[in-house]
């Protein structure tokens, strides 16, 4: 039992005192002696007992009263942690992550969290000021009703309306928005209490990661977390569906290959196992299945699929749907990604010299041979050739180019590689070699700094030891170069090299190099340059270690230029630019050239897209510029059980300890609680009744026993008649 009002109570528990002192004062009056005492003496002490036993009774009555007027006065409240008393503020954090679309029992696990947010709902009282907010977990999360609202009816049909996402459970942001909403300076703001309703599986919690305090922010707070869902099941998601032609050039390329990418979670990932992969490119009318294996406790792995590009007339900007069969979560059984279709490659070729082709090949210079590798034979027009010089390069020339390869760094101004960082920085591709001649190079400082790359460039030229080759076997599989992969052995055991002006160090040179050299260092390299603030560029800048001369190297002249060439500039463009892909939940941001994105019933779509699915994108003028393709989270719905032995220390340490945790059903710990008793209401009103009807009746046993006192003490003090 507690006390709404402790110090009254404290107060009136003290005056319990009064009737003892005055019992004992009573008693020490100083006695008169007189002639009949004697008699009245001996009366005394034959009824002594009964007279003391009576004036106990009447003792013990005036004290229960004084304390039962003072408990009354208290307003005294019955129950556990549980209970709530005053008007209770309730925040529901919501499972509505990708996570929550696991068959539970049958039902969809969303339906049952609804269900059970709506039951907490039903244990509040408007009328006794109860009130009631609603927070969303998917990330990234996002309040729907903050700060509290007393309009619960509201916050119940705005939880019916609800639908699940497919992006990941984002608990941190989730619980930041409700810390902010409670944080209060009042002295008597009334106590909330904090439900997280959810099933808690892997894909839903990270423990490693420290939950928002919760216990410090003005008021008596409370967590109640729905218990872990303990049934075991097994899950196979899509993780990504990788064409492996980034841009596919007018409709010479009809089949293509795209890499799939799955993932599975559960029970069984110890065992072998497959699935089945169908793969369709939206109008083509053919669909191709291929089987992705999974060794004993392997938990990904990947596929080549096959697919049928359909003509530009049916659809111009074609989709890739890949597809698993159902299982226990089928939101991530379905994943999309848009191919880059583009009529033609406009390619800037920056050099001083004009690029004629002259006699003899020790006259050919580095132009010469990268144009010829970018026009082998008979132009088709889908890689189209823009020829410039150093000096006039400007940001209206380069607006108009896919890709710039930058053969005489040392002749650009130091004022135009600003102009070369915003082209990177709008998705552009940047290709760099080092200039024929080899004077010492002053120009890699200034293009590092302002392309914002962590890479340290020699300042000169060295010779390599005659037998350096290139290392095919330490090839990064970044799919710059993945269609010449089968061919690479073949084409690169001729090339040798004379010069070469390598990166010495890179923050990231592991991920960075596409080719080495048997000497270990880098030959070509590939980075998105990143900001000072972090933010990584959708650019991409490449750096070859050798200059395509026949000074530096025999590469020109070997049968590797030409596929080299051909897939630096092709494949670098898709990688390159903003790739119309997104991650539900993380997709906040639209390819540079959308400024609006409609949803599939043509309604405006709001950032951030937590829903997988295929969206048009429109620019400033309303044209359509092509499709975004979200796919879902894949590692928000792992579908391993948690338990509360696992996650009790985390919530725990959210709200100041397990005092003021409690589980939401379940069986494994001890401090559970139903959704009926989660927000049950002592009623002081009835107690405090009880207790001064109780009270008096102690009043009228005190008067009664007070007069049968006093009537026993006037018999006790008659003197007995003499005989």
């Amino acid at each position: 039992m507690s006390f709404l009002n402790p110090l009254l109570a404290g107060l009136g528990a003290a005056f319990v005192a009064l009737p003892i002192i005055l019992h004992f004062l009573r008693r020490k009056r100083k006695p008169v002696m007189w002639g009949a005492m004697r008699f009245l003496v001996e009366a005394y002490r034959r009824k002594r007992r009964r007279m003391t036993l009576e004036q106990l009774l009447l003792l013990a009555s005036r004290c229960l009263l004084v304390l039962l007027f003072a408990f009354a006065i208290g307003q005294p409240v019955l129950g556990g942690a549980s209970t709530q008393s005053g008007p209770q503020e309730l925040y529901i954090v919501l499972d509505d992550s990708i996570a929550s679309a696991a068959n539970e029992g049958g039902d969809e696990a969303f339906e049952l969290h609804k269900a059970q947010a709506i039951e907490l709902l039903a244990a509040l009282s408007p009328e006794a000021g109860d009130r009631a907010g609603l927070v969303l977990m998917g990330g990234p999360a996002r309040s729907v009703v903050s700060p509290a609202s007393s309009d619960i009816p509201a916050v119940r049909r705005a939880i019916e309306r609800l639908s699940r996402t497919d992006s990941a459970a984002d608990f941190e942001g989730a619980l930041t928005i409700v810390s902010e909403a409670i944080q209060t300076e009042e002295p008597n703001a009334p106590a909330a209490t904090i439900a997280v309703i959810g099933s808690l599986r892997k894909g839903s919690v990270d423990p490693d990661r420290p939950l928002p305090r919760l216990d410090n922010l003005g008021r008596q707070t409370r967590l109640v977390v729905a218990a872990p869902a303990e049934a075991p099941m097994s899950n196979v998601g899509i993780e990504s569906v990788e064409p492996i032609r980034s841009v596919v050039l007018g409709e010479a390329e009809r089949d293509g290959q795209a890499l799939v990418r799955v993932e599975r979670s559960g029970v069984g990932t110890g065992e072998a196992a497959s699935v089945s992969i169908t793969l369709a490119a939206d109008g083509s009318g053919a669909t191709s299945t291929a089987e992705a294996e999974f060794e004993p406790g392997q938990t990904s792995t990947e596929v080549m699929v096959g697919f049928t590009m359909p003509p530009a007339e049916v659809s111009a900007q074609p989709t890739l749907t890949a597809t698993l069969a159902s299982d226990s979560n089928n939101a991530d059984n379905t994943s999309t990604t848009a191919i880059d279709r583009r009529e033609v490659l406009r390619v800037g070729i920056v050099a001083s010299r004009p690029l004629i082709g002259q006699v003899g090949l020790e006259r050919f210079t580095p132009a010469d041979w990268v144009r010829l590798a970018l026009s082998p034979g008979e132009t088709t027009g889908e890689l189209r050739i823009v020829d410039t010089t150093p000096s006039l390069i400007d940001a209206p020339r380069l607006a108009t180019l896919d890709a710039v390869v930058l053969l005489e760094p040392d002749e650009l101004a130091s004022e135009n590689w600003p102009l070369l960082r915003r082209f990177v920085d709008r998705g552009g591709l940047l290709i760099v070699t080092p200039p024929a001649d080899d004077s010492v190079q002053l120009w890699t400082d200034s293009m590092t700094e302002a392309l914002g790359l962590n890479w340290t460039i020699a300042r000169e030229p060295f010779e390599p030891d005659v037998d350096t080759r290139i290392d095919t076997e330490t090839r990064n599989n970044t799919g710059m170069l993945t269609l010449i992969a089968g061919e690479l052995d073949q084409l690169a055991s001729s090339v040798t090299f004379q010069k070469l002006l390598p990166i010495e160090s890179a923050q990231d040179d592991e991920d960075d190099a596409i080719l080495r050299l048997t000497d270990g260092s880098p030959l070509l390299v590939a980075s998105h340059p990143s900001t000072e603030t972090g933010r990584v560029s959708p650019g991409l800048v490449v750096y070859m270690a050798a200059s395509p001369s026949l000074s530096w190297t025999d590469l020109p002249t070997r049968p590797l230029m030409v596929p080299l060439v051909q897939e630096l500039v092709r494949q670098g463009v898709g990688l390159s630019s903003d790739r119309a892909v997104r991650v539900a939940g993380k997709a906040d941001e639209l390819p540079g050239r959308a400024s609006e994105i409609l949803d599939s019933e043509g309604e405006p779509a709001k950032l951030p897209i937590r829903t997988a699915g295929r969206y048009e994108m429109r620019d400033a003028a309303g044209d359509a510029v092509g499709v975004l393709a979200v796919r879902p989270d894949v590692s928000g719905a792992r579908i391993g059980v948690s338990t509360t032995a696992e996650l009790e220390p985390w919530f725990a340490a959210s709200v100041g300890g397990t005092l003021n945790l409690q589980w939401l059903g379940g069986t494994e710990s001890a401090n559970t609680t139903d959704a009926s008793a989660t927000l049950q209401r002592a009623d002081r009103s009835k107690l405090a009744f009880w207790l001064l009807a109780i009270a008096f009746a102690f009043a009228v046993i005190e008067t009664l026993l007070a007069r049968w006192s006093a009537r026993s003490m006037e018999l006790h003090n008659q003197p007995e008649p003499s005989v």
